[in-house]
């Protein structure tokens, strides 16, 4: 027990000799997490992904994205592709060497011009001197044929018309011209018998005559099969050249390609029938079949990359088959085909916050499914197309061997890790960034290399030392402990950015203290109302004096997004009874389940103060003054057993005093949380009702490490008008609030045998 020393209480930091050189933007602490991340990179096995806890920012993810980049394998990653060879709606999968899946795609495009050009010259130039011979021949052997199938029909009296089936005889009269219907009608039983007695004996030689001419034909087109086959041989041999220098390396491209150029001739040469224009739409369909989609194009990156997907829908990670509506139906192919961001990041890393996973409905089993099986299902929603009857596509499954690097917090990774064994699997490593760093010369250094980054990125005004020190003041307190800050990017590019705009409208070349000041401890009005309430004594309190059963304790209001001290009234009344504490705040229902067990550990300690072999003949009434919130935590409880003690002994509390602290059962002090709130707004009520001049709180001897007070309170300290006491145990507590010296807890206690024995001495007279 002791009272606090300035040099104790007063924040000091200095920023002088440090080298800022080596030191990287993020802070040497944070270290460990690189390394973790580096070892998921480094092991080429499944499973070994990274769940990374930490509250997300730009920053942050800036560095790890640049971290990550420098940390790839200068291995270029491949291209992916789909392709159609035979069956248009499985599309095949091939990886293709950087940059090359475009030239692939190029090819085929070339290929099948080249094809289809070379293909109609064929048809119909006359350059072929041995095809236009054949051609010949095959024409001159058929007119031939045609001729004399024409002589005997004239013979036996018939005109003969040709069709796409043959042959039609039309009998002739007596004058050399086509017998009409009508006339053909009119004739006689017998002389029609005649006619059709004739034309059957024709068609059966018109048949043989026909099977002459497709034998004819056939036999040409064969032998310009022959000089079809030599001529694309001649015409693609450039081209097949070209292509198998190109992918010499690519032994799937070169198996497409070669089986393509194959299949196109073969077929190009089965439909040959010596008409374009009978064979031009079959010429079409066998060239424009074979079909390339580079679904990821790599050429421009020489190394795996980093991708950080913001918008984790199924989609946006799988990938996605679109539809097209052509009059009323909708159809597909292998070009509307797109990737999603796993598939972008193969041989790389994709980074995912958690929250927008798991908001996502359906992205967390799918890329659980997807990690499980080191493949990409693009067809994830078949069964969906299928209930639509839509003739969809079904693309080949993509294998996948990249990172996921998930960002969350404790309570998710918790909650997966014990619900989900998947989830053990995949994340086999965890990574944590604490921004809470101790101070050191190398963590100064980045500090101020942060500041001077962000000054100098954003064009802020350049910040002068004392400015500096009171940012380094301000992380301090944010991490509660005067030894550490807390370090995040954003909170320090909000201070500045909000410094800057508040020396510019000062017209200062510079950032100052002042201005750090200013924008880091702004009051809300809620506090103010507060304070105004205390001075219009609307909020009751005391401040001078002594008081039995009242004390001033410590409590922090909390907004969400601001927290102030606010000093407390605790009363405490004893009457005869049997040995119960009553709350009123949890008789009130507004007790949290923290406070209730503080309760009942101050009465397991109030029992043992007396030796614990009888009741106390006393109940104890313990109520918060003026609060109509719910009251929760244990920090009020060395207060309520200060107060509890003096009820019972009747010696009085000083009221100038204020106190906080956690007691267990043994009697020792505990630390709490929140300190410099709560002696800040003890502090600034004080100077609004009164003055701070012999005013003092009481806190945790084990929370003066958590001092980072503001510079009015250091100052006060420092002129000795403000006190900070110090406490171990509730008998330090005892010394200072109910006494001047250390005999002052002896006498509580005899107080107590006195008024306890009175209240037994009334019990037995009764």
């Amino acid at each position: 027990m002791r009272g606090l020393k300035s040099d104790e209480v007063k924040y000091c930091i200095e920023f002088t000799n440090l080298d800022e050189r080596e030191e990287n933007d993020y802070i040497p602490e944070y270290k460990q997490v690189y390394k973790e991340i580096k070892k998921a990179l480094e092991i080429d096995k499944e499973g070994y992904n990274v769940y990374l806890i930490d509250d997300f920012s730009k920053k942050k993810l800036e560095n790890i994205m640049n971290f990550i980049n420098d940390n790839m394998k200068d291995v270029p990653p491949k291209d992916i592709c789909y392709v159609v060879n035979v069956d248009s709606k499985n599309p095949k999968t091939i990886f293709v060497s950087n940059g090359k899946g475009k030239v692939f795609d190029k090819y085929v495009e070339d290929i099948q011009g080249i094809y289809l050009q070379k293909t109609y010259d064929f048809y119909n130039t006359s350059e072929n001197k041995e095809k236009e011979k054949l051609l010949e021949i095959v024409q001159k052997s058929r007119s031939e044929l045609v001729s004399k199938m024409v002589k005997i029909a004239e013979d036996n009296g018939f005109n003969i018309k040709f069709t796409t089936s043959g042959f039609t005889f039309i009998p002739i009269r007596g004058d050399g011209n086509a017998m009409s219907e009508n006339e053909y009608d009119s004739l006689e039983n017998q002389e029609k018998d005649d006619i059709i007695t004739k034309v059957a004996t024709l068609k059966v030689e018109a048949q043989d005559i026909l099977d002459q001419i497709k034998d004819r034909e056939e036999e040409g087109i064969e032998s310009i099969k022959e000089l079809m086959k030599k001529y694309y041989a001649d015409v693609m041999k450039e081209i097949k050249d070209s292509y198998k220098k190109e992918f010499c390396q690519e032994e799937l491209v070169m198996n497409f390609l070669d089986n393509m150029c194959s299949e196109i001739e073969k077929s190009l040469l089965d439909n040959y029938s010596m008409s374009y224009e009978d064979d031009e739409e079959g010429v079409h369909e066998i060239i424009y079949k074979y079909d390339v989609n580079v679904i990821v194009d790599n050429r421009n990156n020489k190394k795996p990359v980093c991708i950080y997907e913001d918008d984790p829908s199924l989609s946006n990670l799988l990938g996605n088959i679109e539809y097209e509506n052509k009059n009323g139906v909708y159809i597909t192919d292998v070009n509307l085909i797109k990737a999603g961001s796993i598939l972008q990041a193969n041989e790389g890393c994709i980074i995912i916050r958690v929250n927008n996973l798991l908001a996502n409905p359906s992205a967390y089993y799918y890329l659980k499914k997807t990690l499980i099986n080191g493949k990409v299902d693009i067809d994830y929603n078949r069964g969906y197309l299928e209930l639509l009857s839509l003739n969809g596509l079904h693309p080949e499954h993509i294998d996948i061997n990249e990172k996921i690097i998930l960002i969350g917090d404790y309570e998710t990774y918790n909650l997966l890790y014990s619900y989900d064994d998947d989830f053990k699997n995949i994340f086999k490593i965890k990574a944590e960034f604490n921004p809470v760093v101790k101070i050191n010369e190398k963590t100064k250094a980045s500090l101020m290399k942060n500041i001077n980054n962000i000054c100098k990125n954003n064009n802020l005004k350049s910040i002068k030392e004392d400015g500096i020190k009171e940012i380094a003041k301000f992380l301090s307190r944010k991490a509660e402990n005067r030894n550490k800050m807390y370090f995040n990017i954003d909170e320090l590019d909000r201070i500045l950015t909000l410094a800057n705009s508040k020396s510019k409208s000062e017209s200062k070349d510079f950032i100052d203290k002042k201005d750090i000041i200013s924008v880091a401890y702004n009051e809300e009005e809620i506090e103010n109302e507060i304070l105004e309430a205390f001075e219009e004594n609307k909020i009751f309190i005391n401040l001078k004096g002594k008081s039995v059963g009242e004390i001033n304790g410590l409590t922090v209001l909390d907004t969400g997004y601001y927290c102030f001290g606010k000093p407390v009234r605790i009363t405490c009344n004893c009457y005869n009874g049997e040995g119960n504490i009553i709350d009123v705040q949890k008789d009130s229902q507004l007790s949290g389940q923290i406070h209730i067990k503080a309760i009942n550990i101050l009465k397991g300690y109030i029992n043992n103060l007396i030796g614990g072999y009888s009741k106390i003949p006393v109940d104890f009434n313990l109520s918060f003054e003026q609060v109509y919130g719910k009251i929760d935590g244990d920090s009020a409880s060395v207060a309520e057993a200060i107060v509890m003690l003096s009820s019972l002994s009747r010696i009085e509390i000083k009221n100038n005093i204020a106190v906080t602290g956690s007691i267990n059962q043994l009697g020792e002090v505990q630390p709490i949380g929140g300190i410099n709130e709560k002696i800040e707004g003890f502090f600034k009520v004080c100077k609004k009702l009164d003055n701070t001049k012999d005013k003092a709180v009481l806190i945790p001897y084990s929370n003066r490490d958590n001092l980072v007070l503001s510079e009015e309170v250091e100052r006060e300290v420092e002129n000795g008008n403000f006190h900070i006491y110090t406490m171990e145990n509730i008998k330090d507590a005892v010394n200072i609030l109910m006494g001047n010296g250390s005999d002052t807890y002896k006498d509580v206690l005899d107080a107590i045998g006195k008024e306890l024995k009175k209240y037994n001495d009334k019990k037995n007279a009764k």
